[in-house]
């Protein structure tokens, strides 16, 4: 008998965890933070119960609370992409140094997890005597894997975070799974159609171009990991002439891509888009650097995305009382938070922002279409549960429902702690 225990991320974005039980003993897949507020993490689960961690990748709402399983006597094997490890601790370690609230772990934890952590490439590996796991390219961030999983002989798949459309940095994710017993899906945009990339890319490229041909600055508050990188890649692909500043975590995390060229699209354009690019530094000069930036026509990439923290916060009170400059946000918007706020009302810090404010869809998540193609693709199935998770609640409640009257599958949005024998 498999169990599926559903520890967080069920009805809302935040917190993914997902326990499989079994007689061979018990995996779990992904343990991150909710992003709303205080930082609150997925159910409980005994660290000294389990085979092993698989992470999907490094965005917090999937790993950010992994050290808490290394504060006590047990440690776990953590498995993921040597990539994707790194990139966990560079966030964890952020979120640990920025933290407004209390966190139950600190640096000894991650650095626990961290020593604890085995590197595996896309492919399978035996986990247990009864569990073997195969990564698959997710497509969503660089190093990102949805997981396949045969546990006592029942079939399960995860698709974590993944992308089914190329972008500048990414190949989409390609499955090739025949027969399940059960596919855990997200449900991020199972509501919600998105544009076409390349207009998208071409509409964000031409508004760029109108505002700094008119002596402003562009600030593109991005995403450290991979959006910043992608937007970077994407005026060095359409030629922009203009000087491109680079500053905060985007930075570090750069540097390190460069070291794992096999996870990239197009590595070559990622470097040249890095080698013309000017990435603020670390020492003296930073601020005089970071003056030059805000008073050059150009463009600022800098996180965070949603505009809660980060460098982009000082380059956003230098630029957004200017009418000449743009504010322009290339990355996914919480509600309540400072990015969001600012689509709605034009305002930051409470005064009204003179700056042109824009939003541009450059999601890394399958959109509708892209999740139905896939739901379609095990047709043959005859006899497949599919559990809609990491969406709000309308989102995975109708996406569950139309595959109940559309298919036939079994249906099911989880409710946390919520589980289900298989």
């Amino acid at each position: 008998m498999v169990k599926i225990n559903f520890l967080g991320g069920c009805l809302q974005i935040g917190g993914s965890a997902i326990a499989i039980e079994s007689p061979a003993g018990t995996v779990l897949m992904d343990y991150g933070i909710y992003m709303k507020g205080k930082p609150s993490f997925p159910h409980e689960i005994k660290p000294k119960d389990l085979n092993a961690i698989l992470l999907t990748h490094a965005h917090l709402d999937h790993s950010g609370g992994l050290p808490l399983l290394y504060s006590g006597m047990a440690i776990p094997r953590l498995f993921s992409t040597p990539l994707t490890i790194d990139l966990t601790q560079i966030l964890i370690f952020d979120m640990i140094r920025i933290s407004e609230y209390y966190l139950p772990f600190g640096k000894k934890e991650l650095l626990r997890m961290t020593n604890n952590s085995k590197h595996l490439m896309y492919g399978k590996k035996k986990i247990s005597s009864q569990c073997m796991a195969q990564f698959l390219d997710a497509g969503h961030i660089p190093g990102s894997i949805s997981i396949y999983l045969d546990v006592d002989g029942k079939k399960i798949f995860y698709t974590g975070d993944f992308n089914s459309f190329n972008t500048q940095l990414l190949n989409k994710a390609r499955f090739k799974i025949s027969k399940l017993d059960c596919l855990i899906i997200e449900s991020t945009y199972a509501l919600e159609s998105h544009p076409k990339r390349e207009e998208t890319e071409k509409t964000f490229i031409d508004k760029v171009n109108e505002i700094v041909s008119q002596d402003g600055t562009v600030l593109v508050p991005a995403f450290g990991v991979a959006r910043s990188q992608e937007i970077l890649c994407l005026l060095q692909k359409y030629n922009f002439k203009y000087p491109v500043f680079m500053d905060g975590m985007a930075r570090t995390v750069s540097r390190i891509f460069t070291s794992y060229p096999n996870y990239f699209r197009n590595f070559n354009l990622l470097k040249k888009a890095l080698k013309h690019a000017h990435l603020i530094s670390r020492g003296k000069m930073k601020e005089k650097e970071r003056i030059k930036a805000t008073s050059t026509p150009g463009v600022i990439i800098a996180p965070s995305g949603m505009l809660k923290g980060g460098t982009a916060v000082s380059y956003m009170n230098e630029l957004s009382h200017n009418t000449q400059n743009g504010i322009f946000l290339v990355s996914f918007q919480i509600p309540d938070t400072p990015g969001q706020i600012l689509l709605d009302t034009n305002q930051w810090d409470g005064s009204k922002v003179n700056a042109e404010v824009d939003s541009f869809k450059f999601s890394s998540h399958a959109g509708r279409s892209g999740l139905w193609d896939f739901i379609h693709s095990f047709e043959k199935n005859t006899d497949l549960t599919v559990f809609c998770v990491h969406g709000e609640e309308e989102s995975c409640k109708t996406f569950a429902k139309e595959i109940n009257e559309t298919t036939n599958f079994t249906g099911i949005a989880p409710k946390t702690n919520e589980s289900f024998k298989i």
